[in-house]
């Protein structure tokens, strides 16, 4: 994913779509980390094939290797040794994607990435400890054997396609501020970026884009010329079209928010799952809450068509718990779930009141049907919305 990293990420970051991702870069952090592997076995190829001898030069590159591993703040970082990586560190960055509430799917990739980090750090540390070449040279082999399953296919899915398997096949490969599209509907602009359920379905890119060539690191399984767009479909699209098929399925039998009896959440709850909301839910939402890649869920065409499908408050808490974000369903805190029910529920104009909606589900939310607020005066009249006060 270096590739589209380097020579796409100006196109693919194009949009003005506001960014519902974590305040760490995951995609960024992924990538530096690529790099620092890169560089660590880079400077032990670089011995192994070269000319240098002398004991001092061997273990000059182990160093070297060592610090691109494990960082500067790491107590194996020797600094003056030099270090061919950014200084943060292979370790420094995974750490920084893993270090956060909720799991994505790419989080057993990079657990595992960084099991194997520590395994060639291991092997590193025991090099140097070494003074014959047979035994270091069998120690920095083994060391490049566990980086390249840090690395990984990106043709692979899960822990064994390692990081190049997760930005080629996850939403670890959507970049920070690149519109990120629903995976289940075609492509309706570029760039954009496809995602189902964490995966990774599709980019999209105008022609003049694609015309410099497909990257490699992508794992393209079909490319499909659609008018002025070029989509590149990935192996992990197949997976997506089954996900998109279940949720079809859920979504006309579920719902999407609430009627004013029996529903109760407090202000300060709204106004925090406001901020819930902008983080994860407005790239599909929207600011207005009418929907982009998503469909509507505030206002008067919402309502109404809650009340056509007769859908309940159960309904809608089910679907916001267990299946958003879409791209990453079941990935928040049961506080940050309940938050932005009570902020949906403010914004359809559901009055607060003194207790807080409540985390787990009650056998009571089956029987509350979703419906307009009587004598409800919307903020918005043309959308039906309230703000959150």
């Amino acid at each position: 994913m270096r590739t589209i990293a380097l020579g796409l990420a100006a196109v693919l970051t194009l949009s003005g779509a506001a960014p519902a991702r974590s305040p760490v870069d995951d995609h960024a952090s992924a990538l530096a980390a690529l790099a620092d592997v890169r560089a660590a076995v880079a400077e032990i190829v670089r011995i192994e094939d070269g000319y240098a001898v002398g004991h001092g030069a061997y273990l000059r590159a182990a160093h070297r290797a060592m610090n691109a591993l494990v960082g500067r703040r790491d107590d194996g970082y020797a600094k003056s040794f030099g270090d061919p990586g950014d200084g943060v560190g292979t370790l420094g960055h995974l750490d920084l994607m893993l270090d956060k509430a909720g799991t994505s799917l790419w989080t057993p990739a990079v657990q595992g990435a960084k099991a194997n980090v520590l395994a060639a750090a291991e092997d590193l540390q025991s090099a140097l400890a070494q003074k014959e070449m047979e035994e270091y040279q069998a120690d920095l082999t083994r060391a490049l054997a566990s980086l390249a399953l840090v690395v990984g296919r990106p043709s692979q899915s899960g822990v064994l396609g390692g990081l190049s398997g997760a930005l080629a096949n996850t939403s670890l490969g959507v970049p920070l501020g690149a519109l990120s599209a629903s995976g289940c509907a075609a492509p309706v602009r570029a760039p954009a970026y496809g995602v189902v359920a964490g995966r990774l379905a599709y980019v999209a890119l105008p022609r003049s884009a694609a015309s410099a060539g497909i990257p490699d690191d992508l794992s393209v399984a079909r490319v499909v010329v659609q008018g002025d767009m070029v989509v590149l479909y990935t192996h992990a699209a197949r997976d997506a079209a089954a996900l998109c098929r279940s949720a079809s399925r859920l979504q006309r039998t579920r719902s999407v928010v609430a009627s004013p009896s029996q529903i109760s959440y407090t202000v300060a709850q709204a106004r925090a799952g406001a901020a819930v909301y902008r983080r994860y839910c407005l790239q599909c939402h929207g600011a207005d809450l009418q929907g982009t890649a998503g469909p509507s869920v505030a206002g008067a065409d919402f309502v109404a068509t809650a009340q056509r499908n007769s859908w309940s408050l159960s309904d809608l808490r089910t679907t916001v718990f267990e299946n958003m974000p879409f791209s990453n369903p079941g990935s928040l805190t049961p506080k940050q779930y309940a938050g932005v029910m009570a902020f949906l529920l403010a914004s359809n104009c559901y009055p607060s009141g003194a207790k807080p909606f409540p985390p787990t589900a009650s056998p009571s939310f089956a029987k509350v049907k979703l419906a307009a607020v009587p004598r409800a005066k919307p903020a918005n009249a043309k959308l039906g919305t309230c703000p959150v006060k």
